[in-house]
């Protein structure tokens, strides 16, 4: 989802850059801002493919979001937060200088 959206704004980026590339040439500016509007035209482009080819990569492959988890994999996942909470909880009971809590907090657990 979020790389259409990102692709749209690559797209709004190159219209934008198309409109001051106009305004340029009726303007009379120079050369060198011609090639440098050009130049991001060009890297705007190549974002959209980056993006589009990243979006079909996700659409072929297994890995699938929350929207297409079947309900015994969303009980599973439930699950593991649940334990993954009261793990947490647990730790934090523990006196600061046990060394289970010393451990957890130097790996960002608590």
């Amino acid at each position: 989802m979020f790389f259409y959206i990102a692709r749209g704004s690559a797209g709004e980026v190159r219209y934008m850059l198309c409109l001051k590339e106009r305004r340029a040439r009726t303007d009379g500016c120079s050369a060198d801002l011609k090639s440098q509007i050009s130049s991001l035209k060009s890297l705007a482009e190549s974002c959209s493919c980056q993006l589009r080819g990243w979006a079909d990569s996700l659409q072929d492959s297994e890995i699938k979001g929350q929207p297409y988890l079947s309900g015994k994999s969303r009980r599973q996942d439930e699950q593991k937060k649940r334990a993954a909470a009261i793990q947490k909880e647990l730790l934090r009971k523990l006196p600061p200088c046990h060394p289970l809590r010393a451990n957890a907090a130097e790996h960002g657990r608590i």
